[in-house]
């Protein structure tokens, strides 16, 4: 997994100091490196909080013998950072409200929301803090290193904001024409209008390995299960369908009441997909036509945070798999009013 554990402890986050960084340098010049002088830190500290301080204070130093050598210099650091401290000004609300900077470091860092998750979340739970801040705001104050333990590497990936050009090439599979359409399926999944209508997908891995991750994502509630397969033949398949039913429990026709899949040969058996989830119906997206499972494909790319391509899913346990599941599924959207898929779901 490329994500840490969201249940990791949080502490206090509060900005390196004149001592500190006297401290850094002298363990810097005994040839420690960045992970280990941050451990030797009281209180401890992040090894990319260690290698930005370094970054900001180094030098070059002229030797005797006329060379030139990089070294960390705190008196350096200390000007930089107080000169940086300057050019924020004195209209940087945030910089008077420790409480509210300290909670958007934690919930960044150790539960990986996105800012304006962790903003619009403040209002969904109504917390208090001294001051308020906007989301445009907010990323704004990450841009300029504003915080001291969080920066863009902690963020998901920006998008430009454009919508891809989709085209519709086919409008019937040529390999799947006893397959029921996705014209064909009701309105309450086509609105979105009552739980139990899913969309179906796998997750591949690293080029040259079998190992697939079957993904199920409920299209009004965007609860997700995850359940891995040996490979993508239709056996397994449908081997995972039974172990994604079987963990979901209960009434199973009143939680899978249809699925909706793409036209690869995975898929093609409706017969056994509809038996294996005991299921209502099976119906197929149009060819390229990616968007009708909209709410698939955004969940695979929340997956992919975790599971990058190039994974081995191989080396991925059930436990690993199901912490990921979890922090899907409590994930506050935009969509609810920041509430998660297992609020909306409950």
């Amino acid at each position: 997994m490329s994500q840490g554990n969201h249940t990791t402890k949080t502490r206090r986050w509060k900005q390196i100091n004149e001592k500190e960084r006297y401290k850094i340098e002298a363990l810097s010049q005994q040839g420690l490196t960045p992970a280990e002088i941050g451990k030797a830190l009281e209180p401890k500290r992040d090894r990319r909080t260690i290698e930005r301080e370094l970054a900001r204070g180094m030098t070059l130093q002229r030797n005797s013998d006329l060379t030139e050598k990089e070294i960390y210099l705190a008196d350096v650091g200390q000007r930089i950072h107080e000169e940086n401290a300057s050019n924020k000004g004195r209209g940087l609300k945030i910089g008077r409200d420790h409480k509210l900077a300290n909670h958007i470091q934690d919930k960044i860092k150790n539960e990986k929301w996105s800012p304006d998750v962790v903003l619009g979340r403040i209002k969904a739970e109504k917390l208090k803090f001294e001051t308020s801040i906007c989301t445009k705001t907010l990323y704004n104050y990450i841009d300029k290193g504003i915080f001291a333990e969080i920066s863009n590497k902690d963020l998901w990936v920006k998008r430009d904001g454009k919508k891809r050009d989709y085209k519709k090439l086919r409008t019937v599979a040529l390999n799947n024409k006893n397959g029921k359409s996705i014209v064909e399926r009701p309105k309450e999944a086509d609105g979105r209008e009552e739980q139990g209508h899913w969309e179906i997908d796998l997750v591949v891995g690293k080029q040259g390995t079998k190992p697939v991750i079957l993904t199920l994502v409920d299209r009004k509630s965007r609860k997700s299960l995850y359940v891995l397969a040996k490979n993508k033949t239709q056996k397994e398949v449908i081997l995972a369908i039974k172990r994604a039913r079987r963990r979901v429990g209960g009434n199973y026709e009143k939680v899978f009441k249809t699925i909706t899949a793409d036209n690869g040969s995975e898929f093609l058996d409706h017969a056994a997909i509809q038996k294996a989830a005991k299921c209502d119906e099976v119906y197929y997206a149009h060819p390229y036509s990616s968007w009708e499972r909209g709410s698939n494909e955004n969940g695979n790319r929340i997956l992919r945070r975790f599971v990058p391509k190039g994974t081995d899913i191989g080396k991925l346990t059930h436990q690993e798999l199901q912490q990921i599941e979890d922090w899907v599924n409590n994930y506050p959207r935009k969509l609810f009013g920041y509430q998660s898929a297992n609020e909306i779901a409950a």
